[in-house]
């Protein structure tokens, strides 16, 4: 089929060569009679402005009847080839000079009598005027161009048409040859930028599976190695909180010096009079209470100490999404409505909270690990803006199908959490990297980098979506989806 048409394209190729040709040859003959008149326009006007300068120079001999001087300027103008002949009138219409060439007429003065000057391009006529007075005229007859240098003149326009249609013709078989190698190369360049197209797409999509291969070993690999030193590190607290236990409570059991001034403080109080302890044991009995209030402290700084790192394994095994969790159903408004009071005294005077809330639906999820992430949330805004500024918490009920899509989220219902701030931003870079563990911007003690992992870990864990959306100079957003809760079966009719 597709040599039919490109034979039935070539059919026409010769149609179009004559059709080409003929313009060429009609445009080649418009462009000889434009010559043609466009040269005797400009003869006519120079034998005007010949005519005008034999006026201006033969007005004081018309004026004087000097015959002589007209006619020598008259003569003068024999020296033009392109003059046929030449004559001069007085006011009177009679002859004062002139000449014709040999084999033409005279000019006769055509304009005597209120005559009218002969529709003839190759005569002008021109009065002789001294100041506003008419004295005479003069008129000019140009000579016919030979044949010969006719011929000679538009015999190059026919030849430069004639060498146009043989290049035409040249050019219609070239023209043929290259559209069949072109179409060729054409169908080749196709086939090459699909197969290009493919090899790109290809390269493109295992280059970003293997990227979130590598990022999901990694997470993977981080995750277990945090979750079992976590669980490690949990028994030792475990061990060294019951040692500290214990510990306290030796310390807490009487001593003898003790026992025997409560009991003389209690003999003292019973007969209305408390007998002077012996300074030997007085003394040991003060340093004994000094060295227990510091031993109190030491272990309550411990105790301490124990709770943090109590709370870092928790946050490690959050990360690891190892943590037990206990979920249950409910709703995010009246989850947040609860805890407004703390995000507010969080955040200080300094900080505003909108909060937007407008979702209805329940969600499943934990209510503690719930609270810890938004409270987290709300601080790292507040860090993000150390000059003050406003954070807006906004909740909303999402319906994601084929009409409303949403990322890589399935069909489905959501309810969708939103934590905004107008700090500083982060740039790309650091966006990307802020779901990291321990990847922190915050200063050395300051922050700990578990705190957007540890939400990560728990939003996928409550089988939710956590992204970042942030610009630097224009906040950024925090966004929690997590799936509604399932609608409670209805009961079975008895």
């Amino acid at each position: 089929m597709k040599r039919r048409r490109n034979s039935q394209l070539f059919a026409f190729r010769p149609v179009m060569s004559v059709v080409a040709a003929g313009l060429l040859l009609l445009a080649g003959a418009l462009a000889a009679g434009y010559q043609y008149h466009s040269a005797r326009a400009e003869h006519h006007r120079q034998l005007v402005v010949q005519a005008r300068i034999l006026a201006a120079s033969v007005t004081a001999a018309i004026a004087f009847n000097d015959r002589a001087t007209a006619q020598e300027y008259v003569n003068a103008l024999m020296l033009d080839p392109s003059l046929d002949a030449a004559a001069v009138y007085n006011e009177a219409h009679r002859q004062v000079a002139g000449f014709q060439r040999p084999g033409s007429e005279p000019i006769a003065d055509s304009l005597a009598h209120a005559g009218h000057l002969p529709r003839d391009p190759m005569l002008v006529a021109v009065p002789a005027q001294q100041g506003s007075t008419t004295v005479g005229s003069v008129y000019l007859r140009a000579a016919e161009t030979p044949w010969i240098m006719q011929l000679a003149r538009y015999s190059g326009v026919g030849l430069l048409t004639l060498m146009a249609v043989l290049m035409l013709s040249a050019l219609a078989v070239a023209h043929r040859v290259l559209a069949s190698a072109n179409a060729a190369l054409e169908r080749r360049a196709r086939e090459l930028a699909k197969a290009n197209e493919r090899l790109s797409a290809e390269m493109e999509h295992r280059a970003r599976t293997e990227e979130a291969l590598r990022q999901s070993q990694k997470m993977e690999a981080i995750g277990q190695l945090s979750g079992g030193v976590a669980h490690d590190f949990n028994n030792l607290l475990m061990i060294i909180r019951g040692s500290l236990t214990r510990l306290q409570k030796h310390l807490q059991q009487s001593d003898p010096a003790v026992e025997r001034v409560v009991q003389l403080e209690r003999e003292g109080v019973a007969a209305g009079d408390l007998p002077a302890l012996p300074a030997q044991e007085r003394e040991l009995y003060e340093q004994r209470q000094v060295r227990h209030r510091q031993i109190q402290r030491y272990l309550d700084m411990a105790q301490d100490g124990i709770d943090r790192a109590a709370s870092l394994t928790q946050r490690l095994l959050s990360f690891a999404r190892r943590q037990p969790l206990s979920p249950r159903s409910l709703q995010l408004d009246e989850l947040i409505l609860s805890i407004q009071p703390l995000l507010d005294h969080s955040v200080g005077s300094g900080w505003k909270i909108d909060y937007r809330l407008g979702s209805r639906w329940p969600v499943l999820c934990d209510s503690n690990q719930m609270e810890n992430a938004i409270l987290n949330l709300v601080i790292n805004a507040r860090d993000a803006m150390p000059d003050g500024g406003k954070i807006t918490i906004g909740t909303s009920d999402v319906q994601v199908d084929a009409r409303h899509p949403m990322g890589d989220l399935g069909e489905g219902e959501y309810v969708h959490l939103c934590v905004v701030d107008t700090g500083v931003g982060m740039s790309e870079d650091v966006r990307n990297k802020a779901f990291d563990p321990f990847f922190t911007t915050k200063p050395v003690g300051k922050g700990t980098g578990l705190g957007l992992s540890t939400i990560l870990g728990y939003v996928e864990q409550s089988n939710g979506v956590a992204t970042i959306e942030s610009q630097p100079g224009r906040g950024t957003t925090i966004h929690i989806i997590l799936p509604r809760a399932p609608r409670d079966p209805l009961p079975e009719e008895a």
